[in-house]
């Protein structure tokens, strides 16, 4: 008997890309799948699209996010194995397959993860953009850089799941890191560098709020001081902080300088400014800097 995979996928407001996440979920080569779709308080049509498709669980929630909508649905699946797929994501017909197979290879792994493609809004192929990391030691690879795009490209053992905790809907925009990083510290994980997920870009993507992720994603980093033990741990950890600060950072103060020429915005503007205070201050010395030079330039 082929072992059962759920397939989670929660959803707010994505209602317009959540048909063709279910999709790609139903239509897995692996013949053992549940899909649940958790309707995270939506206001859209989610409600209907979910349950216009047969054999998929719909479970409905107050907006809590992204990660709750995620606990919801651990909890209300199945399975042997455990995925769990953005609503504006597709999976590509034989990721399941392949990531049980990377398990049974690898029997000591709590998950193997996988590669993206990028595509449009309208599902546009956009390309496969660079994913190569290191595979020996992959807990201190992961504390250096987070290479997996997305939780869609990962496939769980629900026995590691329940020995390491859901995820912390404190963490929120970080949530998926702060579980496999955690997953990671307690046992071995692996990487098959095959693409099986297509990632799309669109403007309401929750990566596209650089203050939220630049602040989920440092406060994440900064208590991974008590898992972080050792030097080459520690190191590996201050890599990952310098990186996502100059990532997310980096678009933040570029948002800061369009929203400081916008009546409008000059509000988001000093959020923003608070925001890099706190977790990039390195940024606003950039900021004040490039301000400068920009007074300097008008007044010749």
């Amino acid at each position: 008997m082929e072992p059962l995979v759920s397939i989670v996928i929660p959803c707010f407001n994505q209602a317009r890309f959540l048909g063709e996440a279910i999709d790609s979920a139903l239509t897995q080569t692996h013949p053992a799948v549940e899909v649940i779709v958790v309707n995270d308080g939506s206001t859209d049509e989610t409600r209907t699209v979910a349950s216009a498709r047969a054999g998929v669980r719909h479970l409905e929630q107050r907006n809590q996010g992204t990660a709750v909508a995620r606990n919801v649905g651990l909890a209300a699946s199945r399975g042997e194995y455990v995925l769990f797929l953005d609503a504006d994501d597709r999976l590509l017909p034989h990721a399941v397959t392949l990531g049980i197979q990377w398990l049974a290879k690898h029997p000591d792994w709590s998950f193997v993860s996988g590669h993206v493609r990028i595509i449009a809004e309208d599902g546009t192929p956009g390309g496969v953009p660079p994913q190569e990391h290191a595979d020996c030691e992959p807990y201190i690879a992961l504390l250096r850089f987070n290479h997996i795009w997305t939780p869609g490209v990962v496939l769980y053992r629900r026995s590691a799941l329940d020995a390491t905790g859901a995820f912390d809907p404190f963490a929120h925009g970080s949530a998926d890191y702060d579980l496999n990083i955690r997953m990671a510290h307690r046992f071995a994980i692996g990487c098959h560098h095959q693409v099986v997920l297509d990632y799309r870009r669109h403007g309401a993507n929750m990566s596209a709020d650089p203050a939220d992720m630049l602040k989920s994603a440092v406060s994440v980093r900064r208590r991974l001081r008590k898992y972080a033990t050792g030097h080459p741990a520690e190191q590996a950890r201050r890599a990952g902080v310098t990186t996502v600060q100059e990532d997310f950072g980096g678009r933040l103060i570029d948002r800061v300088k369009i929203d400081l020429r916008s009546p409008g915005r000059r509000g988001r503007a000093v959020r923003g400014v608070i925001c890099l205070l706190q977790y990039y201050p390195a940024g606003v010395k950039a900021l004040v800097s490039d301000g400068l030079r920009w007074l300097t330039a008008m007044a010749r």
